[in-house]
């Protein structure tokens, strides 16, 4: 079963609204949730950046590709 999953993470939605473009364009669906916290929380990332599980091998790819993304920093 497809579910959503977190590629990148930000205390501010701001921060990903360009890496979503970037998807988008590139043709991977995905959504930031999130959106409408303007406090960090303490864990951080308080916005995710998020897309199907089955495209986050992709999603990931093209952050790197695009420099959104350091590849250390994936899980």
């Amino acid at each position: 079963m497809d579910e959503l999953v977190t590629v990148k993470t930000s205390d501010f939605e701001a921060d990903l609204a360009i890496a979503k473009s970037y998807l988008i364009d590139n043709g991977i669906d995905c959504v930031v949730n999130g959106e409408y916290i303007t406090i960090g929380l303490p864990e951080g990332g308080g916005a995710r950046l998020q897309v199907m599980s089955d495209n986050y091998n992709r999603a990931v790819e093209l952050l790197v590709q695009g420099g959104f993304l350091r590849r250390e920093d994936v899980k």
